[in-house]
């Protein structure tokens, strides 16, 4: 009797590890950029269906609700070599509630002022915004999906923008195979000499001179 209650107790732990959030599959990460981010984020033309993404193997995804169903519909999409769709789930990603609770304030339509004056109020509406780790997590993966695409420029870009979130892995960027159709761009490496340090940082490299 042990014996089998240990067999089933593996088999239950087995059944735990592949689990699911909001019917979309968490999957390992396609590419190297494993340790980017909170544990909150992971790393890796926008377009949406009314109610679900169809994707070229003819498998249907209910649209993400959140940046971070997202982020996992994007980072299966990229696992399974579909970089155009992975894209734009990035980007849909964006649009989306992150993490961060802000309140957004508003000029009341009409009525009186509660604390006077004749323009009426102000209405207060919490809103979830994106935090720095999902928009470095966001702009990263954007790059990734550019790069397999072989929009060089726009994956640079995306690239900037996640180290000017506070991104700092530059050894993950310099070994992530995802990126390696810009490596070879003078672009990227003069992006990488003005943030890593350790490949030689040039103090003018930010104002555009040598």
């Amino acid at each position: 009797m042990k014996t089998a209650s240990l067999i089933l107790l593996g088999l239950v732990a087995v059944s735990m590890t592949f689990s699911t959030t909001d019917g979309y599959t968490i999957l390992p990460k396609p590419c190297a950029s494993n340790n980017i981010g909170a544990a909150t984020s992971t790393f890796r033309s926008a377009a949406s269906a009314s109610t679900s993404m169809q994707m070229s193997t003819e498998q249907q995804f209910p649209d993400p609700t959140t940046f971070r169903e997202a982020e996992i519909l994007g980072l299966r999409l990229m696992q399974e070599g579909n970089f155009e769709e992975a894209l734009v789930a990035f980007q849909m990603g964006m649009k989306l509630p992150g993490s961060r609770a802000d309140v957004r304030r508003t000029k009341a339509l009409s009525g009186p002022s509660p604390v006077g004056g004749a323009f009426g109020g102000t209405e207060s509406q919490k809103v979830l915004t994106l935090d720095d780790f999902e928009l470095q997590a966001a702009h990263y993966n954007m790059a990734c999906a550019h790069a397999r695409l072989g929009n060089v420029d726009d994956a640079i870009a995306n690239l900037a923008k996640s180290f000017e979130n506070g991104f700092d892995n530059y050894v993950t960027v310099r070994g992530d195979p995802d990126l390696d159709p810009i490596k070879s761009s003078p672009n990227f490496e003069e992006l990488m000499e003005n943030y890593d340090s350790t490949s030689g940082f040039n103090p003018f490299g930010f104002f555009g001179k040598k």
